[in-house]
């Protein structure tokens, strides 16, 4: 069942699962995971992680969507041009997210209300970011510095774009191999007061006492992508069989690390 970004997001003191995903098997496994437990999940493309173009990867992650028997969001993950924005609402996507965050407050807010017009007349939700979550894709450790999301430019955001979904910065980071992680907790309750449901980013490594402390204080959506990449290399890595057999054995694998996170986060 395909739905839109905003409905598949929880109440407060629960999250959904957003997975950036890189090919079909990927979709599979997470859906089939999101099916068995009964809960709504979105399917998230990241284009700078690489894998198919929009174009070639949409109408099968629409047809997957569409048929799963769970509400389903397809939604753009840090999206970089408002061009890149209509290609993924053209193509049937049903939340969008244009990552402003490394630009002055004012240029994000004036590109995320842009954002916001068009999604509308899709039907499509919204995610926007105020703060930088640090970090890459490379083998070397990120020792970027976390841009905390300030309370203030946050409530300035929401106000003036009216988004779906807030991304926050409260200490985690992008990336397979990542810098120390410092949550600020005390911040995310104060983020917590914004009538918005917040999304984390670079949720990777987390342990399940950070998972449950961080969905306390409001985040409502957890975006999961390097976690998903080591365990598809692990099974690759470890593969005897055909490469049917490999792909099937990737999917399960994704399936069971999905679950795992879906029911932490649901509760």
């Amino acid at each position: 069942m395909l739905r839109s970004l905003r409905k598949v997001l929880p109440e407060k003191g629960r999250a959904a699962g957003a997975f950036d995903v890189v090919g079909l098997e990927w979709a599979e496994g997470v859906l089939e995971g999101a099916e068995a437990l009964g809960l709504p999940v979105i399917l998230s493309v990241a284009p700078h992680l690489g894998g198919p173009p929009l174009k070639a990867l949409a109408p099968g992650l629409r047809y997957l969507a569409e048929a799963a028997r769970v509400p389903v969001a397809l939604h753009l993950d840090h999206g970089h041009t408002l061009e890149e924005v209509v290609e993924a609402l053209r193509l049937g996507f049903t939340g969008v997210m244009l990552d402003g965050s490394h630009l002055p407050l004012e240029e994000n807010i004036r590109l995320t209300q842009l954002v916001v017009a068009v999604a509308r007349a899709y039907g499509a939700g919204v995610e926007g970011e105020v703060g930088v979550v640090p970090g890459h894709y490379g083998p070397e450790e990120d020792r970027e510095e976390v841009l905390y999301t300030d309370p203030e430019e946050a409530r300035r955001f929401l106000e003036e774009t009216g988004v779906d979904a807030l991304a926050v910065s409260v200490g985690t980071r992008h990336g397979l191999y990542k810098g120390p992680i410092r949550l600020n907790l005390p911040l995310l309750e104060t983020l917590g007061a914004l009538p918005v449901p917040l999304v984390l980013h670079g949720a990777s490594g987390l342990s399940s006492e950070e998972y449950r402390a961080l969905v306390a204080r409001g985040i409502r959506e957890i975006n999961l992508y390097a976690d998903l990449a080591l365990e598809a290399a692990r099974v690759l890595k470890e593969a005897q069989g055909t490469y049917l057999e490999t792909m099937a054995a990737v999917k399960e694998a994704l399936k069971g690390l999905s679950m795992a996170r879906m029911r932490l986060w649901w509760g």
